[in-house]
C-alpha cells in the first residue's frame, strides 16, 4: 500500500499533473481496479491495483497485490521488503489538445499503470506498508502519514 499520487492540483490548472477532481473521479469511477503493477514503468506485469481511496490529505493511495509467484514478482516484493524499492510512481497518458488559440489543454488523463520504483518523481509517494501473506502488516520507515487510519476502523 502507498501514496501513488500526492494531493491533486486547483481546478484552474491546466498541466500534465492529476486535478484534485480528476483524483476523485479515479476513485470514485473505480479506474484504477485491475491496473497493472510493474517496477520501474517497465517488463512485466508483477501485479494488480485491489483498491483505492483518497486520503484525509487528498492524495490517492492504492492498495496493491504483488504475485510472487513470477521471478519478477518475488524480486519486486524483496526489493519491497528491503527498502531498496521504496517509492510508487503512477504511470498515465494525457490528451493535449491545441484549444484553437494557438494555447495548448491538457485533456482527459488514463491511468495506464502503478510501478514501484527505488525513487519516485513526485514528493510523498511512498510505499507506506506491506503484509506478507499470513503476517502481521509492516509499516515502511519512509511512512510520515499511517493512511489506514483513512478508513476510520472502530
Amino acid at each position: 500500500m502507498g501514496t501513488c499520487n500526492p494531493r491533486g492540483e486547483g481546478a484552474a490548472y491546466n498541466g500534465l499533473y492529476l486535478k484534485q477532481d480528476e483524483l476523485e473521479a479515479v476513485v470514485r469511477n473505480g479506474e484504477m481496479i485491475d491496473v497493472p503493477v510493474k517496477t520501474e514503468h517497465s517488463g512485466a506485469d508483477i501485479g494488480r491495483v485491489i483498491s483505492t481511496f483518497i486520503d484525509s490529505r487528498g492524495a490517492l493511495q492504492c492498495v496493491m497485490e504483488v504475485d510472487e509467484r513470477s521471478v519478477a514478482g518475488s524480486l519486486a516484493g524483496g526489493f519491497v521488503r528491503d527498502h531498496i524499492a521504496a517509492d510508487l510512481s503512477l504511470g498515465y497518458v494525457v490528451d493535449v489538445q491545441n484549444s484553437g488559440d494557438d494555447r495548448l489543454r491538457a485533456g482527459a488523463k488514463k491511468v495506464l499503470e502503478v510501478s514501484l520504483v527505488r525513487k519516485g518523481a513526485r514528493d510523498g509517494c511512498h510505499i507506506t506498508a506491506y503484509q506478507d501473506p499470513g503476517q502481521s502488516v509492516v509499516y515502511t520507515s519512509s511512512s510520515t502519514h499511517d493512511a489506514w487510519n483513512d478508513f476510520d476502523l472502530k
